[in-house]
C-alpha cells in the first residue's frame, strides 16, 4: 500500500500479484489498477474481467473497465461499463458519474454528459471535479448561467477558475 500511495506502481505490482494469486481481499482489484496505471491495459483487462461478477463491490471493476476500454479506443465497451458502474453504485459514491460524465465529455457528448453528472453534483456539492465537468458540460451546450454556478462551485481547480473566468468575459460579466 505504501507504494500505491506515493503513486509507485511498478514497485506495488510484484507485491499485488502476489496478493491476487494468493486471493487476498483487494489484492486483484489493485492489481488491475495498477496495471492500468502502468499502462499496460490488456494485462489489466485480463485482471479485472473475471472480477466483474465476483467482487465485491462489482461497481468498481465496471468502472476501472470503462477507463481501460477508453485508453483502448472501444469506446462502445467503455460506455457499456461505465453505464454498468453508475447503475451498481446507486450513487453512494460520486466517482462513477464523475468518470462516466468526463467520458461523455471526451466523445463529444456534452448534453449527455450534463445528464449524468448533474445528479452527482446535486448528492455531492462539494466534489469539485463533477462541478467542473458539468460546468464544461454547461459551457459546451451554450447554458452560460448554469456553467458558471457550477465552476465557482470548483474554486480549487485551475481549470475551472480559467473557464468561470473566459465565460464571465465572454458574457461581459
Amino acid at each position: 500500500m505504501p507504494h500505491l500511495e506515493q503513486g509507485r506502481f511498478a514497485e506495488a505490482r510484484p507485491f499485488l500479484e502476489k496478493a491476487c494469486a494468493a486471493r487476498e481481499a483487494n489484492g486483484c482489484y489493485l492489481l488491475g489498477r495498477t496495471l492500468f496505471s502502468l499502462d499496460q491495459y490488456d494485462a489489466a483487462l485480463k485482471v479485472l474481467s473475471p472480477l466483474a461478477v465476483t467482487d465485491r463491490d462489482p461497481w468498481r471493476v465496471h468502472d476501472a473497465l470503462g477507463s481501460v476500454y477508453e485508453a483502448l479506443r472501444r469506446p462502445v465497451e467503455a460506455e457499456r461499463h461505465f453505464r454498468e458502474s453508475v447503475q451498481g453504485n446507486r450513487d453512494r459514491s460520486p466517482e462513477p458519474r464523475y468518470h462516466f460524465g468526463r467520458f461523455l465529455m471526451r466523445e463529444g457528448r456534452a448534453v449527455e454528459a450534463a445528464g449524468i453528472l448533474a445528479p452527482a453534483a446535486n448528492l455531492f456539492p462539494r466534489y469539485e471535479l463533477v462541478r467542473f465537468e458539468l460546468g464544461r458540460a454547461y459551457y459546451q451546450t451554450n447554458r452560460f448561467d448554469d456553467a458558471q454556478t457550477e465552476l465557482a462551485a470548483a474554486p480549487s481547480l485551475e481549470e475551472a477558475r480559467r473557464l468561470f473566468e473566459k465565460v464571465r468575459r465572454q458574457r461581459g460579466k
